[in-house]
């Protein structure tokens, strides 16, 4: 039943002596649509009258009465003309037909509009006409209550044109009133009903439900929002939204009520509210224009997201800690769908240099080198297809900053949102194939110098017996001998092979090897005095030298060798002048010298040799330490200087490094291990004996034995031969008392120098022992460095060899004299 306040209609009927025949008839119509007003909630209530013979149409009653008339009357008209054709109850749809009352419609602010007939004859219609009004809810519908109160009004309307027909009827009237209030009661019970229906609807709907103006004073609540806030409904609805919004003077809150209210577009309103004990809930709020009781208001749905947002936080949480465990990894990971890059974590950004959100929507093969480029291409896209292919290989991947890195691939498929993708895995290897490509080099460089080294010690001993025999002949002979010049050529010419076989066996990490004490800063020194006299003046030199460098130990001469032909090569760079910058420091290399640098960790005096000249590209810094290899022109040059100089640095146990770029010229440093500066123990010459001195010459170059014997022999010595190790142990043990000293080349077959040595000593520990070879005594400091041991370098000379011995023996000649 219809509720007005705590009445119901009926009730209100009949409380407000509707019937009563002593109240005039029309004041009870007034009543009655004032009522109707108040209950539909409509914007505007009209009771029209029209006579078909007329044009004009009579307003009966409008409420509320103090506003202006909404529709104009002609339009009031063409309403009346439609009732009077369909002879029913009329809302917004059912004037679709009539194109000039559905323009009329389209064109106002009309957003409901129902006209019923109240009395209706050939000659005239009455109306009820609801403008905007508010839908009931439930079974019974506004249509339903306008067809029931306009059967009510035609009578009250009939009692006002028969009032003064009928006041002399009351016995008639009576039964007439009897009639209608059982009519009443029967429609008022349908519409208690329908109440009680809408009155369900609204306590039963799961989402709260508060219903405010725009200023977000509260008008009603239902039960699930007293029970979301906590609140009993009277206390809600003292309540203005802002003393339950957790911000009360949210300008946001306000804002979307503001355009509900003026029926903007607005999407889901997220809002934290404040509960009665104090506790905060996070609801979403739709809502929506509606009238209520006679008003405009907002109906505003209540929802509770608080388990949402906790499950989105927790999603959130969860999507960070991933994020967080992938962007980690030291593994690059790419997602990959049809060649496009749909996801990549943080090491691939550090590994190309690409930012993250530049590398999303790209090609992803666009990331690999040009050369590696098809062969990647081919892969990936047979795997995506289902194809068995390799699924881990090698790749060079360009660098935003130009030049390539090493990544080692692992790539399968997955399937992420229902279809598949790429999953490929990339591991950084570039340091590992930059140290792969240092040991390949320092393989073959040693592979090279295994190889020099035997060819010059095979040419060295060749030399030998050209020049043993050749100084020899020159020692015989006077200077105005026909053969004098033809010998001494010879002569010549085999130490100028000899001094080409000593730049290969520098190379090859061995030569001469007088190990002392060495200032660097004095080498320097000693080399920019030669280069002064020697280079052109287009040339500038500059030194950088600091003080208190460290000192190295080494043979100078080898060393200043080295330092030379770096200098020359950095002259030779600069054919049209330039500057030549020598620099020395005291430096630490960490434990990345030994990737970096291919040396151990620990103190190192650096000398780096700088010019501005022409530069090298990367291909030929990389062979420039090769025997034989040059980039001049032919017969200028024998490619051997920077080869003795990678061998003379290694044979001291240092490091080297170049960079160069073709037009910036190059950068060369040698690096060479710091020595604590020990006191020099001086040598003792051995006092001669007063018999002539024998010599055990041990070789197994039968022309090395002859022309040593030779030389032996000029020098006074008495000689002793063996030809191999075994041999020298025989003949030593045969003239022990005899011999004073042996002479040993260190590579025989059968029984090599060292282990014939050991085998000597332990005849007699104090056997004074001169060791020689074609390769030079690298590896061999066990052996050089035991007492009495000394080194001379295959070819020798008949002077040098007897100068050696007669430090050790003393000259025999001199003593016999």
């Amino acid at each position: 039943m219809v509720k007005h306040g705590n009445l119901s209609f009926y009730e209100w009927v009949t409380g407000n002596d509707f019937f009563d025949q002593t109240v005039d008839p029309w004041d009870r119509t007034k009543k009655l649509l004032i009522e109707i007003h108040k209950r539909s909630l409509a914007e505007q209530v009209l009771l029209l009258s029209w006579a078909t013979h007329r044009r004009k149409c009579d307003i009966l009653w409008k409420s509320p009465s103090s506003e202006k008339l909404i529709p104009d009357l002609p339009f009031l008209i063409s309403l009346m003309k439609k009732i009077m054709a369909e002879k029913s109850t009329l809302e917004f749809q059912d004037f679709a037909s009539d194109a000039a009352i559905r323009n009329r419609l389209s064109q106002s602010s009309y957003e409901t509009i129902m006209v019923s007939p109240v009395t209706l004859d050939e000659n005239c219609v009455q109306a009820l006409v609801l403008i905007n009004y508010s839908e009931l809810r439930g079974t019974v519908g506004i249509s339903d209550f306008v067809s029931f109160v306009s059967s009510v009004l035609s009578m009250s309307l009939q009692n006002s044109r028969l009032f003064n027909e009928l006041k002399n009827k009351d016995a008639k009237l009576k039964q007439w009133t009897l009639h209608v209030e059982k009519r009443i009661e029967e429609g008022t019970k349908q519409l208690l009903e329908k109440e009680m229906q809408f009155h369900s609807l609204f306590e039963g709907a799961n989402d709260g439900i508060i219903v405010h103006d725009e200023r977000g004073n509260i008008f009603e609540v239902n039960g699930v929002a007293c029970r979301l806030l906590g609140y009993h409904r009277d206390e809600l609805l003292k309540f203005n939204f802002q003393d339950i919004d957790v911000n009360a003077s949210n300008i946001e809150r306000n804002d979307f009520f503001m355009k509900v209210y003026q029926r903007e577009k607005v999407n889901l309103f997220e809002l934290k509210l404040k509960k009665k004990d104090g506790s905060t809930l996070v609801t979403e709020l739709s809502s929506r224009k509606v009238r209520f009781r006679g008003i405009e208001a907002i109906q505003t749905f209540i929802r509770d997201i608080s388990q949402r947002m906790d499950l989105e936080s927790s999603l959130r949480e969860s999507k960070e800690k991933y994020q967080l465990l992938v962007d980690s990894s030291l593994v690059g990971v790419f997602i990959v769908r049809n060649g496009i890059i749909e996801f990549v974590n943080r090491m691939v950004e550090d590994f190309t240099g690409h930012s993250k959100h530049l590398l999303v929507h790209r090609n992803f093969f666009d990331l690999i080198a040009p050369e590696d480029r098809s062969m990647v291409t081919r892969r990936e896209t047979l795997r995506e297809q289902g194809e068995v292919v390799q699924d881990r290989y090698e790749v060079q991947f360009a660098h935003k900053e130009g030049g390539k890195v090493w990544g080692e691939i692992r790539s399968c498929v997955v399937e992420i949102d229902g279809q598949p993708a790429l999953l490929v895995n990339v591991i950084d290897i570039t340091q590992r194939k930059q140290l792969e490509i240092k040991l390949l080099e320092s393989q073959k460089m040693e592979s090279i110098g295994t190889l020099a080294g035997g060819i010059a010690h095979d040419f060295n001993n060749l030399l030998g017996g050209i020049l043993g025999y050749a100084s020899l002949l020159l020692s015989d002979m006077t200077n105005d001998h026909p053969f004098y010049d033809d010998i001494h050529t010879i002569a010549e010419t085999a130490k100028r092979a000899a001094d080409l076989t000593n730049r290969l066996l520098a190379f090859a990490r061995g030569g001469k090897y007088q190990v002392r004490d060495i200032d660097m800063n004095q080498t320097v020194k000693d080399v920019v005095a030669i280069l002064s006299h020697t280079i052109d003046r287009s040339v500038a030199i500059e030194t950088s030298l600091v003080k208190d460098l460290w000192k190295v130990k080494g043979d100078s001469q080898q060393i200043h060798q080295a330092l030379l032909n770096v200098c020359l090569n950095a002259r030779d760079a600069m054919p049209d002048g330039g500057r030549m910058i020598i620099q020395t420091s005291n430096v630490h290399l960490n434990e990345t010298a030994r990737t970096m640098l291919d040396a151990k960790p620990g103190d190192y005096v650096r000398v780096a040799v700088i010019d501005t000249g022409i530069g090298m590209d990367g291909k030929t810094v990389s062979r420039i330490f090769e025997p034989f290899f040059t980039t001049k022109p032919g017969g200028e040059g024998t490619g051997l200087g920077l080869s003795a100089v990678y061998g003379i640095v290694k044979n001291h146990d240092g490091t080297l490094s170049v960079e160069s770029e073709i037009g910036q010229g190059t950068t060369m440093v040698l690096y060479f291990p710091r020595v604590y500066e020990e006191p020099q123990v001086k040598q003792e010459p051995v006092k001669s004996k007063k018999h002539i001195p024998e010599v055990l010459l041990v070789d197994d170059e039968e022309v090395i034995r002859q022309v040593g014997k030779r030389m032996l022999e000029k020098g006074g010595y008495r000689v002793h031969l063996a030809m191999n190790g075994k041999h020298a142990v025989q003949v030593f043990q045969s003239n022990q008392d005899k011999i004073d000293l042996v002479l040993l080349d260190l590579v025989m077959p059968e029984m090599g120098g060292k282990e014939t040595f050991k085998k000597l000593r332990e005849i007699d520990p104090d056997l004074k022992i001169v060791f020689t070879s074609g390769y030079g005594p690298y590896d061999r400091n066990d052996v050089l460095s035991t007492k009495g041991g000394v080194f001379v370098q295959k070819p020798f000379q008949t002077e040098v060899l007897l100068k050696t011995i007669h430090g050790i023996l003393g000259n025999p000649l001199e003593q016999n004299q």
